[in-house]
């Protein structure tokens, strides 16, 4: 494993209550000093609804940068249900996505029944029902933290770590990286960044989540940016396949990848992916218990020749 995927495993696993975000922060803020960056804090208050307070830790300027590499480095709460990603197949996602609050209901619902006929007290049968959703709606919200971060997003952090040491001070200048709080909170570090860079709108980002396992590195522009045939050839001459992992430019059909880079105008996300039957390309983020070196070494070497031909041809 890289030292920084080793450490970010061993000393900041958690990255989900402030102080464990505010130790995480610091953590980024002198590795990237050390790698001769001027990093700094972006901070914004949202609604609580949508993620409250947010840092992001920024390196290089996203308002004058040609190209903006972003990840998220918050974790997740714990889910009812093991989250799986297809990014390929949105109906199916969203169909298991709405299993989690058909199972609610219907747990709550028998739940409630089976309590209330044993007692022989059908009165408190609604109010029990009542009671038993909303604190589960509630563990949703404000349950434990997940310990299963390999993947989303210690993967991705790292990935960007390992491209911010590689990148020579030549192409450094207008390249930004953006290591982004909120992103299981509505987006709300991403729309952070947004809100304060309205050049964003124009500039191209590349958003690195859940690369640790999967044959496939799977690389999504959105709808603005299936239009870039600039942008696209530099990704196709930059990405190279490994020994045992392949690297492909979706540009067609339907896709949906519910990450940052869903916050941008001209964005392309980049994740690790097997194929599965029935799910097509499927990403089970909770799985992974180490970050694939190979992953690590082609998004370094991708990254760094993509921001190298593309500011040169900029």
């Amino acid at each position: 494993m890289s030292r920084f995927a080793e450490r970010i495993a061993r000393e900041y696993p958690l990255r989900f209550k402030p102080k464990e975000k505010e130790a995480f922060r610091l953590y980024l803020m002198g590795t990237l000093r050390e790698l001769g960056y001027a990093p700094k804090l972006q901070s914004r208050e949202t609604a609580l609804r949508i993620g409250g307070h947010v840092t992001n830790v920024v390196a290089g300027d996203p308002e004058t940068a040609k190209l903006v590499f972003v990840a998220h480095y918050d974790t997740p709460l714990k889910s009812l249900l093991p989250p799986l990603i297809m990014p390929t197949r949105p109906m199916t996602a969203f169909l298991y996505l709405a299993l989690t609050p058909v199972l609610v209901m219907l747990g709550s619902v028998v739940l409630s029944f089976a309590l209330t006929f044993a007692v022989n007290a059908p009165h408190w049968t609604l109010p029990l029902f009542l009671l038993l959703l909303l604190s589960a709606l509630l563990y949703l919200r404000f349950g434990p933290a997940e310990t299963r971060n390999t993947n989303d997003n210690s993967s991705g952090v790292a990935a960007l770590l390992e491209t911010a040491a590689a990148l020579t001070p030549r192409y450094r200048g207008e390249v930004a990286f953006a290591f982004l709080d909120g992103g299981f909170s509505g987006m709300s570090g991403a729309k952070a960044l947004r809100k304060d860079c309205p050049a964003l709108r124009e500039t191209p980002v590349i958003n690195v989540n859940c690369v640790a396992e999967g044959d496939e590195l799977l690389i999504l522009p959105n709808k603005n940016s299936r239009w870039d045939g600039e942008l696209l050839d530099a990704i196709l001459e930059s990405f190279e396949n490994g020994t045992h992992t392949t690297a492909f430019l979706k540009t067609d059909g339907l896709v949906y990848y519910p990450s940052d880079n869903r916050a941008f105008r001209h964005a392309v996300a980049i994740c690790a992916c097997d194929k599965v039957k029935g799910f097509g390309r499927l990403i089970r983020p909770l799985r992974a218990t180490e970050i694939d070196e190979e992953h690590l070494t082609l998004l370094k070497n991708g990254l760094s020749r993509l921001a190298a031909r593309y500011q040169t041809e900029a």
